[in-house]
């Protein structure tokens, strides 16, 4: 009968560096054990960093967010997930490009857009019985207050109308009622931006829609303040390629100006979607003294962040402030 090697059978052999399968797992469960130990420890010191006292919080508690797993979590790396941009629309005008009933009228309801974000009501355009516009001629826009928000251009979008005529002495008539469709990019390709329209050939008119198809669009969100004097006149802003002016503020439809214990000036349309390639360009024009004085402001479009510039119209000091952001779709 053959012997076994000794040496084969002895766990503490260097020549064959071999070990019995039970002193293999105990040697990898004290590995595991030391991991797990290293592990609690760095979460602790991170745990004791961030542990703070203050009566207001009702004594200890963590000043900084804590709710993962801190031995692996570096509260302090800075995000690096790539951004993604899109186009977006900005909505020039709605026209009531032809009337049955001839002008003037007197218009109410709501014009509404929908976008590739979630289909939403975003408001462009939203007036009860008491507070009409009156249109006076086939070339005169509805007053927009709309959008709030950048419109994403991805899927199609949509946008909705629902004009009404008030009548003196008998019952409001239906002006415009339906939608149209404005083309996303998903079915297209976008090498600049541009200008469309559509029309919406309805009960007692035609409506017209005028946007322009924004490509890599940036949202800028506007805030405008009087720094010194008084404000009274309108603000508009346009881009590179498309100069077709959108009304960010007009006195007149506001109907107040904005002074020394009113700073902040009323905005419509707080946001317009740039091209990030592009410039954005912003007109303040004031009424001084019978006097009509503006300037021009010039912004450089940025994905993140917030820029300000503060100038004189005249007599008046305005601080233009513009928040950047990306679409988030």
């Amino acid at each position: 009968m053959k012997k076994r090697s000794v040496q084969a059978l002895n766990p503490s052999s260097t020549t064959g560096q071999r070990c019995w399968p039970s002193t293999r797992r105990r040697r990898r469960q004290r590995k595991k054990e030391e991991r797990k130990m290293k592990r609690l420890a760095r979460g602790k010191a991170v745990e004791d960093r961030i542990r703070d006292f203050d009566p207001k919080q009702g004594g200890e508690y963590f000043n900084r967010f804590c709710y993962t797993d801190l031995s692996k979590f570096d509260l302090d790396k800075e995000c690096e997930r790539p951004y993604e941009l899109c186009e977006a629309l900005n909505i020039l005008s709605v026209k009531i490009a032809s009337s049955d009933v001839g002008f003037p009228i007197s218009v109410y309801g709501t014009v509404i857009a929908r976008d590739s974000i979630d289909k939403k009501c975003v408001y462009l355009f939203r007036r009860d019985r008491d507070h009409c516009q009156r249109i006076n001629s086939e070339d005169q826009s509805l007053i927009l207050t709309g959008p709030k928000r950048g419109l994403a251009l991805i899927d199609d979008a949509y946008v909705e109308i629902d004009l009404k005529i008030k009548s003196q002495g008998e019952q409001d008539k239906e002006l415009s009622k339906g939608f149209v469709e404005i083309e996303g990019i998903a079915r297209r390709w976008l090498d600049k931006c541009i200008i469309e329209s559509e029309c919406l050939g309805t009960r007692l008119s035609t409506a017209e829609v005028t946007y322009g198809v924004v490509k890599d669009a940036v949202e800028a969100t506007f805030a405008i303040e009087v720094l010194q004097g008084y404000y009274y006149g309108q603000i508009t802003a346009w881009t590179t390629s498309i100069q077709n002016t959108l009304v960010l503020h007009d006195s007149k439809v506001a109907g107040a100006r904005a002074g020394d214990g009113n700073r902040a000036i009323q905005l419509s349309r707080p946001v317009v979607a740039v091209y990030v390639k592009e410039k954005l360009y912003v007109k303040i024009a004031a009424q001084t003294h019978g006097k009509i004085k503006h300037r021009t402001v010039v912004f450089i479009p940025k994905v993140n962040g917030e820029d300000k510039r503060e100038v004189y119209v005249g007599a008046t000091q305005i601080l233009v402030k513009v928040t950047w952001s990306i679409i988030d779709f």
